[in-house]
């Protein structure tokens, strides 16, 4: 266990120095809600009652999520493997599960100020939640996030070094658009998006802020989600760990 926690200490600190992560998961999002929220103010997302500054809120928090925990541990992972420090770590007395456990620990902390930063900028821009809504509405991104972090542990131990980060960039992109990161999807993108776990994460956060009923079916679609990309992970790994 002092393995692990050692390990995840350094995952920490190699995300937290890692510029490019810090830009897309922090500036990026932060610089988008603001763009946003500014040309919005106002105006409700149609057929709703929802202003669409609460909307862009969790949308671009989400996003942030979504870049942190997949994009940074797919590409990290791709690196590693390439300069063989996956396979020095399987020579020490570390437990097969614990690269896999610090990847998830170390994105888990990573993604937080992703979610607080994007919220504290929406009190700059007029969004006023009870501290209860502020709270779960935290709880349901960063839980979600464990999701793509899962994805991005499997696509960085299944998929081509060299493929690695265009798909990456392909899901990570598409699923954003499907799940209503940029804006409000409806009609036949909305119903593709409903299958995604970034459209169930933006929506579930979203109905949370809106005081609208949870869709527990979304719960159960993202949960089922979380649960297949952790044991996609899994074999992904041990895969890898048996070539």
């Amino acid at each position: 266990m002092t393995g692990v926690i050692t390990l995840g200490r350094l995952e920490i600190r190699r995300a937290l120095r890692n510029r490019r992560v810090m830009f897309f998961t922090i500036l990026y999002p932060a610089m988008l809600f603001l763009l946003s929220a500014s040309s919005v103010k106002g105006k409700n997302v149609p057929g709703t009652n929802i202003p669409y500054v609460d909307y862009f809120l969790v949308a671009y928090a989400s996003f942030g999520v979504i870049a942190a925990s997949m994009n940074n541990n797919a590409m990290r992972i791709a690196q590693e493997r390439k300069e063989g420090w996956i396979r020095q770590l399987r020579l020490t007395a570390l437990p097969s599960y614990g690269y896999v456990v610090s990847k998830i620990a170390a994105s888990l902390l990573v993604v937080i100020p992703a979610i607080v930063i994007t919220f504290a900028l929406g009190t700059t821009q007029g969004v006023k939640l009870s501290a209860g809504e502020w709270v779960s509405s935290f709880l349901v991104i960063w839980l979600g996030s464990l999701a793509f972090t899962a994805l991005g542990i499997a696509i960085g131990y299944g998929i081509p070094q060299d493929a690695v980060q265009p798909v990456t960039l392909i899901i990570y992109v598409g699923g954003s658009f499907l799940g209503g990161q940029f804006f409000n999807v409806s009609g036949a993108l909305e119903t593709v998006g409903k299958v995604l776990p970034t459209y169930w994460v933006r929506e579930i956060a979203t109905e949370v802020i809106s005081k609208q009923p949870v869709s527990w079916g979304g719960v159960a679609i993202l949960a089922g989600w979380v649960v297949a990309c952790g044991l996609l992970a899994a074999f992904m790994y041990q895969k890898r760990a048996e070539d």
